[in-house]
């Protein structure tokens, strides 16, 4: 019978060894070695982008070409805003023939001459006073404007010194007409509602005083 304990190796069995590593498990540093160099590439892919986003000096200096040019042009477009106001203001309190700036007797007066040099009869007859209006109707004073035309596009060659009493005022103005004779306007006025209106105006030629018209 055989001896139990005196059982021979089987062909699997012999001393245990432990499991060796494999060379690149066991060299020092092949374990961490590749992720660090998977970080250095990505901090490299990275860095790079990440510079060519920042604005360098010509991106600064380009940024600031710009803002300065939108301010230059925003003040320029302010000046030239402000121009226009003011010569529109200019043009309607010194040319505008309606005469509803006008703070004085003289420029009242002018205000209807230089209607009356245009044609527009409309805003000359608005100049009235509500009393020379009710006297007068605009047809009445239309017909006379378009029957003596030459006596009413003229030049004005001076005016007379101004007398004014209280309210009221009295103005000459000496012109030429379009038919090359002289006459002479004179004007009353009258401030109401805070402002200059012409009450009543006699025309007539320099030469002969009798030759006088009522408009």
């Amino acid at each position: 019978m055989d001896d139990p304990l005196n059982i021979p190796p089987g062909p699997y069995e012999g001393p245990l060894e432990e499991p060796r590593e494999s060379a690149t498990e066991s060299a020092p540093g092949h374990g961490v070695e590749p992720s660090l160099q998977s970080s250095v590439g990505l901090v490299s892919s990275v860095v790079p982008e990440w510079t060519a986003q920042r604005p360098g000096p010509s991106g600064v200096e380009e940024a600031s070409r710009r803002r300065n040019l939108r301010h230059n042009l925003l003040l320029l477009l302010s000046l030239t805003l402000a121009a226009f106001v003011l010569a529109a203001w200019i043009l309607v309190r010194l040319d505008s023939p309606f005469g509803i700036f006008s703070t004085s007797p003289q420029e009242i007066v002018r205000a209807q001459l230089l209607a009356l040099d245009r044609g527009q009869l409309r805003p000359a007859y608005d100049m009235f006073s509500a009393r020379y209006r009710k006297q007068v109707s605009f047809d009445v004073w239309h017909e006379l404007i378009v029957t003596h035309w030459r006596m009413f596009h003229g030049k004005v060659l001076r005016t007379g010194v101004l007398a004014q009493t209280g309210p009221g005022a009295t103005l000459e103005i000496h012109l030429r007409g379009a038919d090359e004779r002289e006459y002479r306007a004179r004007f009353k006025l009258i401030r109401l509602a805070g402002r200059w209106w012409i009450d009543d105006v006699h025309w007539a030629e320099e030469a002969s005083d009798q030759n006088t018209l009522r408009t």
